[in-house]
């Protein structure tokens, strides 16, 4: 090795360690514009034109009729759906931002908005799709005939309600329920869901089992579970208090006469119940140009986002 080669060494080392550094610190500087540059250029773009939706399961009215018909209707929007278990979790999840646009029972949006005003003061209610009614099946030979006697049975030594998944409708249900007549406080819940519930209350596990969906859908299978079975039979729900209107003015429920014999009815025509209202929300946050577009559908096309059969 040369004596030049040798002095030229430690120049090229240091030369290379000096544009390392200065590399290095120009790295983040690019970067973070870049990241910038998207954020402002189509992150904000894709938000005005994307519509989270949290219209619960698959299979049931709001996932599988209500959501697909309105996405039909919104022609520039792209659809997302977000799953999630029903009505209360849907308003959950508009509330912290994780959907835009949801589908939810009016109790649930009153007990929601009841328990937390701040957090829920940012949904915003767009307008009534279709009435929901509450199912509650009974053993025949069971002592519980109405709600009240259930409250009765649970003060005098225990009762025990199903209500499904948390965070669903009738869940949900519930929890307003038991706002509205207190003595509900004291019935115990349980989360077995579907007819695995009415099968379990069928043997003596539970003392009811309780859903919410919609009255005119004849071919819900939860019905006819309760139709094909000689041990079940629906409770009539008839209390006062729950259609009587809020302070506010607001109705959250109206009595309703269901027709059930369409379902297989032949041991039960019609049913006394209650029935609340499934609701279209949006935030108050939301694009200017999406609330208005939301509003206009349910205004002019709700006989497009109801079943067939409904809008007919």
């Amino acid at each position: 090795m040369t004596e030049s080669s040798a002095l030229r060494r430690p120049r090229l080392f240091r030369l290379l360690v000096v544009l390392f550094v200065v590399a290095g610190l120009a790295m983040p500087v690019f970067a973070g514009n870049v990241d910038k540059n998207i954020d402002k250029n189509v992150d904000k773009n894709i938000d005005k034109n994307m519509v989270r939706i949290a219209s619960g399961r698959e299979g049931f009215t709001y996932r599988s009729i209500y959501a697909p018909n309105l996405e039909k209707l919104m022609r520039g929007y792209k659809f997302l759906y977000v799953k999630s278990e029903g009505s209360g979790q849907n308003l959950e999840m508009l509330a912290d931002g994780r959907a835009n646009v949801a589908f939810a029972q009016m109790d649930a949006y009153q007990e929601k908005l009841a328990s937390d005003p701040k957090r829920f003061g940012k949904v915003l209610l767009i307008g009534r799709i279709a009435p929901e009614c509450i199912f509650v099946a009974r053993r025949k030979d069971g002592t519980t005939t109405s709600l009240d006697s259930l409250a009765a049975k649970a003060a005098a030594g225990g009762a025990t309600m199903a209500v499904g998944d948390e965070g669903s409708g009738m869940s949900s249900t519930w929890s307003y329920l038991r706002q509205r007549i207190p003595g509900l406080a004291a019935v115990e819940i349980d989360h077995t869901r579907g007819t695995l519930a009415l099968n379990q209350l069928a043997i003596g596990a539970f003392d009811a089992v309780g859903w919410v969906t919609d009255p005119t859908n004849d071919d819900q299978k939860m019905l006819r579970a309760v139709l094909a079975n000689d041990a079940l039979e629906l409770m009539p729900i008839k209390d006062v208090a729950l259609v009587a209107p809020l302070p506010s003015g607001v109705r959250v429920y109206e009595a309703r006469t269901v027709d059930v014999e369409g379902a297989g009815g032949s041991k039960q025509s019609s049913l006394e119940t209650v029935c609340t209202s499934a609701m279209l929300f949006t935030r108050t946050d939301a694009d200017p140009r999406l609330i208005d577009k939301l509003s206009d559908e349910v205004s002019l096309n709700l006989d497009k986002i109801l079943p067939h059969s409904r809008s007919k």
